[in-house]
């Protein structure tokens, strides 16, 4: 600080420090009251879900075709999604993030194949495989995954239960950034170069979950379809 001013205007130098200090504090405070925001609008309209006070989660809402990451108990990314029909369901589960795999490749299902739907042979990576260019995996052993598709068009419909029971995000890039406190374009060098390969991701609570009604990005409660029938007085 210029000496000059420290010693002709002790007390504004004072003001300055202080606002300096104090700063933090209210960006922590106005983060903590839209955390509580959240979860307050959730309880006050009847709607059973806990978002975690701490840390980063994730929410896949079945029924409202959406994604919603969470962190510190705010959300911070919404996206569309699309989910299993209701003849391939995307199961109810809570697990967890444990690996993203870039540029993945792709082998139908023993009951795509024997349905005649898919030839049985390894998909390459790249842009016409049906993972896309990323895949978000779940726990060890757990099938179904966050993951890009070479079908971006039928993100457009409004009625997007449409996989085969795994989990296809629009915004796949932004969500893999924000997981692994990647950069963007960085997120886009490991999708375009390279074979296939995985990047470890801390494991991040995943709740596959079926809410009927739900607040959207502008806090209106919306009541979504029953699309597996699971819910018919939830709105």
């Amino acid at each position: 600080m210029n000496d000059r001013l420290r010693y002709r205007h002790p007390l504004r130098c004072l003001w300055v420090a202080l606002l300096l200090m104090l700063l933090p504090l209210l960006a922590s405070a106005a983060s903590a009251a839209e955390a509580g925001a959240f979860q307050r609008l959730l309880d006050r309209h009847g709607i059973d879900y806990q978002v975690p006070a701490t840390g980063k989660a994730i929410l896949v809402n079945i029924p409202a075709y959406e994604l919603v990451a969470f962190e510190d108990g705010a959300p911070i990314l919404r996206s569309r999604v699309i989910v299993g029909t209701p003849w391939t369901r995307t199961p109810l589960r809570e697990t967890e993030t444990s690996v993203v795999r870039f540029r993945p490749t792709w082998r139908p299902t023993p009951s795509m194949v024997a349905s005649g739907e898919c030839a049985d042979y390894v998909r390459p990576p790249g842009e016409d495989n049906p993972l896309g260019l990323a895949a978000v995996r779940l726990e060890p052993g757990f099938l179904v995954y966050l993951h890009d598709t070479n079908r971006r068009d039928l993100f457009a419909q409004d009625d997007r239960a449409l996989s085969h029971g795994c989990v296809r995000v629009q915004d796949w890039d932004r969500l893999i950034a924000w997981l692994l406190d990647m950069p963007l374009a960085e997120v886009h060098r490991h999708a375009s170069t390279g074979g296939t390969h995985d990047v470890a991701v801390p494991g991040v609570p995943v709740s596959l979950n079926y809410l009927r009604r739900f607040p959207d990005a502008e806090g209106r409660i919306l009541c979504h379809p029953d699309i597996y029938g699971k819910d018919p007085a939830g709105c």
